[in-house]
């Protein structure tokens, strides 16, 4: 699975044995920045012309995705870097933008680009001599990407003729299948792991009430429930089929939640009041959203050892946690002290939160995390570039988990 693959390293019973019989909150403090100088150094992507860049994706052997803005900022494309080639267009379907969102480790890259006259987007697939591909929709104008796993299968969301939206599933073989509904109008696929195993929310009937769902190959779509309330959404899914996401309580709240076939529905917890889990990664570390006690946003985190984990911020009063690595590294963005600047993160739980390098009174954003090698963007004054950063080279071969 593209940037949430898990190989896990206990029984399902033993997560949920730590989930309800060790439930922990901790609070992660900035003091780890100093006790880390660089762990990680950057490397400033380029752009295609314009003055904003983004990479969204990055596989194991260093080719990132993402889009840019071409020559007068009018409009972007999707683009891969690697270190030999450089940046590289890969173009769009006719119209004007075109935004590439996932990659495997063979180099397959998956987005959605504008078809000419830029009224309606297809997703596509894009390979090494054979340029962009389009997946077609369910019937209806748009298809969209959500996720690819390592096998190059697709999943996201098409319209159908009447303007009701489906999850699909996509392969090279088969083409796009519709996943269907849990009984109402609407569905859409937001994880897929490397078994094939796809995760979303569907509408339910007769009130098109979103509840998560799991679909397989042999067992078509089925409903993971709630924790009590009307509505869930499943975000993640590991390769032995623990789902994450977030759920509406009884009492109205949103709580993330982790699910197996073994144990149902897992309410986690919050630090405050509500809480989103949204990745799944190494170890079944789990990273996502939540507000604390005094009502801020942080970004969170959950693991079997340590349970519900506050990441803190950079000394501001906000983060939030974007994705989270097979080696359990969470990465995202933080306010700095005085809400003065927003800053790229990574965070482990042997290190806790280490700001990223950025420009001097810049701002940045880390986007994605495959084993140690983490993307997003960089802003100084005048422009904005995707950006790499790579573990520093005085520890070669050695993950920021390690140090």
């Amino acid at each position: 699975m593209i940037n949430s693959t898990v190989e896990a390293r206990s029984t399902l019973t033993r997560v949920v044995g730590v989930v309800v019989a060790g439930f922990v909150l901790a609070t992660t403090t900035t003091n780890a920045a100093s006790r880390l100088a660089k762990p990680f150094v950057a490397t400033d992507l380029g752009s295609l012309g314009g003055s904003f860049s983004e990479a969204s994706a990055v596989n194991a052997n260093g080719l990132v995705v993402g889009r840019s803005y071409i020559s007068g900022d009018a409009s972007y494309h999707a683009f891969s870097w690697s270190e030999d080639d450089g940046l590289k267009d890969l173009g769009t379907l006719g119209g004007s933008f075109s935004w590439a969102s996932a990659v495997t480790d063979d180099g397959v890259i998956a987005g959605f680009s504008y078809l000419t006259g830029d009224t309606t987007y297809h997703a596509f697939v894009w390979r090494h001599g054979r340029g962009l591909l389009d997946l077609g929709t369910l019937g209806g104008p748009a298809s969209a990407v959500s996720s690819m796993n390592q096998r190059g299968a697709v999943i996201g969301y098409s319209y159908l003729p009447d303007y009701t939206y489906h999850a699909f599933y996509w392969t090279q073989a088969r083409g796009m299948i519709d996943l269907g509904t849990l009984g109402g109008r609407f569905s859409t696929a937001y994880a897929i792991n490397d078994r094939g195993v796809v995760v979303g929310a569907g509408a339910t009937a007769p009130n098109d009430e979103s509840h998560a769902f799991m679909w397989t190959r042999d067992g078509g779509m089925i409903d993971l429930g709630t924790l009590g309330g009307a509505a869930s959404v499943a975000h993640g899914v590991s390769d032995d089929g623990v789902v994450v996401g977030n759920s509406q309580t009884a009492s109205g709240e949103n709580h993330a939640f982790v699910w197996s076939r073994n144990t149902g529905m897992i309410d986690i917890g919050t630090a405050g009041s509500d809480s989103w889990a949204e990745h799944i990664g190494g170890s079944h570390t789990i990273s996502g959203q939540g507000y604390t006690a005094a009502g801020t946003r942080h970004g969170l985190a959950w693991t079997q050892r340590a349970g519900l984990i506050d990441l803190g911020t950079l000394g501001g009063d906000t983060s939030y946690a974007n994705a989270v690595s097979d080696l359990g590294i969470v990465v995202g963005g933080s306010w700095t002290a005085g809400n003065a600047a927003w800053q790229a993160f990574a965070w482990s739980t042997a290190s806790g939160m280490v700001a990223l390098e950025t420009p001097a009174g810049g701002q940045s954003q880390a986007s994605a995390v495959t084993n140690n090698l983490i993307v997003g963007y960089r802003c100084d004054f005048t422009a904005c570039q995707a950006t790499l950063w790579k573990p520093a080279p005085r520890h070669p071969g050695r993950t920021f988990e390690e140090r």
